[in-house]
């Protein structure tokens, strides 16, 4: 039977997932994270995710906390893709998350192969529940982050195995980032920790955001808009594409 007070999340090295770890620590989960190298050019938050997962470890040292790091071959298989996130040809788009241009950044069937991994590693160790940091400013973008497909990925997982029990939970999908910032506020996250910026430190960037790709705008934006101080370095004034629909760059 599963164990009720362990979870499988999937993390990036982003704002959204240090939070979703930090909620489901203090909701007394033991925790087993899962992130994922994808071929991804922001590979970069791979190295935030270790960063504020030792400050969770430190501060949660009563719970069991693993770490892992997942080689997914999706750059591989999808090797004509369009998508910015992937493709090395692609220059990544500047502008507001909402902006249609932002679509290049859409990697086909990422979610779905890593809460499979996720549900994987959940069947293997009794877990009751995946989770992952969908929020509701993911919904114009992209299709996995959008609830039906939760609600259709459960129906999946109960299908494939006869007395699944494994839940995909995402919790902060009615949750705006701004709210997020908040609730990570309040629980005390180590924001200076996490990368958000497409552009990965690359072009001379180094440990600054680009403040100009979608996630960075975002970000500036979610701080701004909950009142938390956003502890970022950007490269370039987020400023300028906030509440400028349709702008974009590339």
């Amino acid at each position: 039977m599963p164990i009720n007070n362990r979870a499988v999340l999937i993390v990036s090295g982003g704002m959204d997932s240090c939070v979703l770890a930090h909620y489901y620590a203090a909701a007394g989960f033991h925790l087993h994270l899962l992130s994922f190298d994808y071929g991804q050019k922001h590979v970069k938050e791979l190295d935030y995710a270790e960063r504020y997962i030792a400050d969770l470890r430190a501060r949660y040292s009563q719970l069991e906390i693993v770490h892992d790091t997942i080689d997914l071959p999706i750059a591989q298989l999808l090797t004509n893709s369009d998508s910015a996130l992937i493709n090395p040809e692609r220059q990544m788009p500047h502008g507001h998350y909402t902006d249609d241009s932002m679509k290049a950044t859409v990697v086909p069937y990422r979610n779905p192969n890593m809460l499979l991994q996720a549900a994987t590693v959940a069947w293997n160790e009794h877990a009751s529940v995946v989770a992952y940091a969908a929020h509701q400013g993911d919904y114009s973008q992209y299709p996995d982050c959008r609830e039906e497909f939760v609600d259709a990925f459960n129906n999946l997982l109960a299908v494939a195995m006869e007395g699944q029990t494994i839940k995909v939970e995402s919790p902060f999908m009615r949750f705006t980032k701004a709210q997020i910032a908040r609730l990570g506020s309040n629980l005390h996250v180590p924001f200076e920790h996490t990368w958000s910026c497409y552009e990965g430190g690359s072009s001379g960037l180094d440990d600054r955001h680009c403040g100009i790709c979608g996630t960075c705008v975002e970000r500036y934006e979610a701080f701004k808009e909950a009142g938390v101080p956003d502890p970022t370095v950007y490269a370039n004034d987020p400023e300028q594409y906030l509440h400028i629909p349709g702008r974009a760059d590339a």
